[in-house]
């Protein structure tokens, strides 16, 4: 079943298209990595997605909700299945770990226990730290550990593991996948790191040139003759 369904999409900054006829699809419990260059597009593509910009022309449905001409109380209700980690992330400077999960929590209205996600991250060492004095990592355990709490049914996720060492990245991408797993959910996420696309992602759409030169399976592409996903996209990229 696609939870995401878009045609056509097209979106332009003045006189530069960014996103010039893309299609994309986005089925339950999927990962899906979004590839190319910096300025392909993929930020827009992405925020798009996350209903925070507006797009030119095409067909985008969401949970079988067609974007164009919804309601701002649909679009609320919709928004509540969707949920966002951005690189960098950024929280209130003044409140610890704990305080946010609960104000997040109380946000969302979420039923999950605080309890429960603090153990289920391995919070417990930070409980009580401001957030801004946590490393990119630990903040970066936190935004995740917050996006969870709703729930989401789509989790978007930009550059997550950007700067981090090799271990905490694949302690966040444990975290990714295990969500996925026990959710069902459905996780969509740019990175510039190749290896991941190949570990972890069920499928890669590379954004070139404004258009998704290729959407496709991990395994389909490799099987095209490639040694790896990074010297798949290095081969389309590097010309």
């Amino acid at each position: 079943m696609n939870i995401i369904d878009v045609k056509g999409l097209r979106k332009s900054y003045g006189d530069h298209q960014v996103l010039k006829g893309l299609d994309f699809q986005a089925k339950e419990g999927e990962i899906i990595g979004v590839i190319g260059k910096n300025g392909a597009g993929k930020s827009t593509f992405l925020e798009i997605l996350m209903t925070i910009k507006e797009f030119d022309y095409g067909d985008i449905t969401i949970f079988n909700e067609n974007l164009q001409g919804l309601t701002m109380e649909r679009l609320e209700n919709l928004r509540k299945d969707i949920s966002v980690v951005l690189q960098p992330t950024q929280f209130y400077k003044t409140l610890k770990v704990e305080e946010l999960l609960r104000l997040f929590q109380s946000y969302y209205q979420s039923k999950t226990e605080i309890d429960e996600i603090i153990a289920d991250f391995k919070l417990e060492p930070h409980r009580k730290s401001y957030f801004d004095k946590l490393s990119g990592g630990w903040k970066q355990k936190v935004s995740l550990a917050i996006a969870f709490l709703s729930e989401p049914k789509l989790i978007i996720l930009d550059e997550p593991t950007t700067g981090l060492d090799p271990h905490m990245r694949n302690v966040l991408w444990s975290y990714i996948v295990e969500y996925n797993q026990r959710v069902g959910g459905t996780v969509i996420l740019t990175t510039h790191y190749m290896d991941e696309v190949e570990m972890y992602c069920d499928k890669v759409m590379l954004i070139n040139n404004g258009e998704n030169e290729i959407y496709d399976t991990t395994d389909k592409i490799l099987s095209l003759g490639y040694k790896s996903i990074n010297s798949f996209y290095l081969s389309k990229v590097s010309v």
